[in-house]
Order: structure tokens, then C-alpha cells, then sequence
């Protein structure tokens, strides 16, 4: 029951009903979700990557960012660092954070791209101060002080502050 508004929470097969429905009608969030969920075989769900990624393609065709993100790490996974890059691009485009603090991680792993310290820096910034939860954007962030890159003047201090991973609160560098 909710705690709120004391409604009764859907069981796990009606959750899947819901969703499926939705999909069937379009709906690019229960695409992605379906998807999402035939990839981990969740809520009962065989565990299917081909009709996983379809749904999901369904959800990126009609702009859905968390499609877009998920599917830029599958393209990545698979080595497609091009089509990787376009859908972080697309998804950082729409404020998807997550794909921005990726986008950061490409320019600075030259993964697919050419390196740009700079614009590395810049996104893994955005992500981070945005994103206070996800470490691994922090730690990308704190490698870019240990050489000095992207503009950043090399600090040891800071590289070790940025690379903890459980940061709660944090004060973001200026890329220049």
C-alpha cells in the first residue's frame, strides 16, 4: 500500500500488463522500460536481448533520452564508438547527465573520438555537479588534475577528492 495515498501498489504480473499496453500503444517510456526489462528478464520476463534492443530502438526512434543512453552503452559494449557518441550526444542534448558525464569519458579515453581535454573536462564537469552520485564521473573527472588536462592545472589534492567515490557535495573547477 502507499504510504501517501494508500492505494494498492500493482502486483508484478499486473505491472507487466501495465507496461506491455502501454508499449503496444506507443509509448516510448514503457518501450524503453520493457525493453530495459527483457534485457535483465525482470517482472517475470524471459530474458531476451533481441527483443530488448528492438523495443528500445522504438523508444530512441521517438526521442526517449534513457533509450537513447542505454542503447549509446549496448553501441559502446559492442565497440560501435560512433553510433555510441551520437546517442550521448543526443540524449546530452535533452539534459540526460548520465550521457553527458559518458560524452566526457569519450573525449577523454579517445574512445571513438578525437581526445579533447577540454571539452572532456567541460562535460565531465556538468555531469559532475549535477550528478553528485555517480563516481565514476567524479573519478574521470579527478584523472583529468593529475596530468593537468583540459586546461585544469595538475593538483593531486583535487584529483584525490574527485576520484572518492562517495562524494555527497563537491565545488566544480572552471574548465579555463
Amino acid at each position: 500500500t502507499c504510504p501517501l495515498c494508500r492505494a494498492r501498489f500493482p502486483s508484478e504480473s499486473e505491472q507487466l500488463r501495465i507496461i506491455q499496453s502501454k508499449a503496444e500503444e506507443g509509448k516510448a517510456w514503457a518501450q524503453y522500460k520493457l525493453g530495459f526489462m527483457f534485457s535483465k528478464g525482470l517482472l517475470g520476463v524471459i530474458a531476451d536481448d533481441r527483443k530488448a534492443e528492438l523495443l528500445v530502438r522504438k523508444a530512441v526512434d521517438q526521442g526517449y533520452s534513457n533509450a537513447q543512453f542505454y542503447l549509446g552503452l549496448l553501441e559502446l559494449s559492442r565497440d560501435n564508438h560512433s553510433e555510441a557518441r551520437r546517442l550521448f550526444e543526443t540524449a546530452a542534448s535533452q539534459g540526460h547527465m548520465s550521457a553527458v558525464g559518458q560524452l566526457g569519458t569519450l573525449y577523454l579515453l579517445r574512445d571513438g573520438v578525437e581526445r579533447d581535454d577540454t571539452k572532456a573536462v567541460r562535460l565531465l564537469t556538468i555531469s559532475a555537479k549535477l550528478q553528485k552520485t555517480d563516481s565514476s564521473v567524479h573519478a574521470n573527472l579527478g584523472h583529468c588534475f593529475v596530468p593537468g588536462a583540459g586546461g585544469l592545472e595538475m593538483s593531486l589534492v583535487r584529483a584525490v577528492h574527485y576520484m572518492k567515490s562517495d562524494i555527497e557535495t563537491n565545488e566544480m573547477p572552471s574548465a579555463n
